[in-house]
């Protein structure tokens, strides 16, 4: 597998290191494009989708995460990561995982970067594990839990590192798969101009504009169509809006990316709103081009952890015949930091905007 990045890291501080057995067999993602549904269309959009990012992330088939692992672990895991531009899929895990095995990993993460688990801000998790975040799709249903492109957690103060997402009861190969774009690829191949444009804008994030009531089209409407997901009773986090960079520097890799999505994003501060919509609308599209974007696609007993701080992602809503239930841990970040060091989310918050489609 050619890395992305040079990595210089991992070859020299960890190139002798017992923890290098965690990528043994490292390799691309499998895309089982042959053995994928023909012509199923993508109902947000009304088109089959389409990826060219091959390049973009890596599997470990070897990393049982029942195990607890060295601090030296975890940073290999990290590099790794940093490596495959922040999409890994761990494959093979033992049958007998367990909820609480999917939470041990999540925290050894946190510990790592001195930080916790982030429980949904909106969403009870389960009753055996608070932390866990269980997205239920209910065979037949049209409206699909975070169906749209975003990165989890933007409309927090401190928004969400890593998230791991462990497939609980799956549908066939190939349906329901998980979309992602490399939002620092996108940023990357930007013409000068418009990066600078992007540079110095800010845009506000809400919990309210996907969470809210009144429209049929947000990740609310997606959980009253299940038997399973509840709201909590108390969530502050509707009453505000929370301002960040358009563009955020990513604190391990120094690499810029696209920050703004049409899940969360209400309008860029400082511009009309004509300004705003058009900005951000070929922001939203340049984020979805092909050439950025890639596709994890469901087994069993599969893991996948993705850093919302390079990427953004979406579930695929196309053949929703089979019930589907993957479960989500997030980890706490930081307040995104655009590239003079600034950092907004803790300081400039506004009432929240009403509830929107995406």
């Amino acid at each position: 597998m050619a890395l992305r990045r040079a990595g210089a890291r991992l070859s020299t501080a960890l190139a002798s290191s017992p923890s290098l057995r965690l990528l043994e067999g490292r390799a691309a993602l499998i895309q089982p494009h042959e053995l994928r549904p023909k012509g199923i269309i993508d109902q947000l959009t009304g088109k089959e989708v389409e990826i060219g990012n091959e390049d973009l992330g890596a599997e470990l088939p070897n990393v049982d995460l029942r195990q607890e692992f060295t601090a030296e672990e975890i940073e290999t895991i990290q590099q790794a990561s940093d490596d495959a531009g922040g999409i890994l899929v761990f494959t093979n895990q033992d049958p007998s995982m367990t909820v609480h095995h999917h939470v041990a990993f999540a925290r050894q993460i946190a510990a790592a970067d001195n930080t916790v688990i982030e429980p949904h801000a909106v969403t009870l998790g389960l009753p055996e594990a608070p932390e866990v975040l269980q997205i239920v799709r209910e065979a037949s249903a049209h409206v699909v839990f975070g169906e749209n492109w975003h990165s989890d957690n933007s409309f927090h103060e401190e928004t969400a590192s890593y998230s791991i997402l462990r497939g609980y009861e799956v549908p066939r190969l190939g349906v329901n798969d998980t979309l992602f774009s490399s939002t620092e690829d996108a940023y990357d191949a930007l013409s000068p101009t418009m990066q600078n444009l992007l540079l110095d804008l800010n845009a506000y994030h809400s919990a309210n504009r996907a969470y809210g009531e009144g429209h049929g089209g947000n990740s609310r409407a997606a959980m009253e169509k299940t038997n399973t997901m509840r709201f909590k009773e108390d969530m502050p986090i509707l009453e505000t809006d929370v301002l960040q960079p358009m563009v955020r520097v990513h604190p391990r890799t120094g690499r810029r990316s696209l920050y703004a999505s049409p899940t969360f994003t209400t309008h860029i501060d400082g511009m009309h709103e004509e300004e705003s919509k058009a900005v951000l609308q070929f922001v939203y599209e340049w984020i979805a081009r092909p050439e950025f974007c890639t596709r994890v696609s469901w087994h069993e007993n599969q893991v996948v952890m993705w850093d919302n701080r390079s990427l953004q992602h979406k579930g695929l809503a196309d053949d929703c015949s089979e019930r589907r239930i993957v479960q989500r841990v997030s980890i706490r970040g930081s307040s995104p930091m655009n590239h003079e060091g600034k950092q907004f989310s803790l300081t400039h918050r506004v009432a929240a905007a009403g509830a929107g489609l995406f």
